[in-house]
């Protein structure tokens, strides 16, 4: 049976470690965030409906979601 009770040293510098992760640009993200904060609103109104109509497809007529 493994010691349990050992432990490993953990490095200092976390970007000496093997889960050091790499420096992402953070403008990059940015963009992306608003790319996706932008939405057509025709196309965000009819995925709405979609919703809605699936989620209430199979509830009692009182216990709708979305009246």
């Amino acid at each position: 049976m493994p010691d349990t009770t050992k432990c490993e040293p953990r490095p200092e510098n976390p970007q000496q470690g093997e889960s050091a992760r790499p420096r992402t640009d953070g403008s990059a993200l940015v963009r992306l965030l608003n790319e996706w904060m932008q939405g057509d609103d025709a196309e965000q109104r009819e995925t709405f409906e979609v919703l809605r109509q699936s989620l209430d497809e199979d509830r009692p007529v009182g216990y709708k979601l979305f009246s």
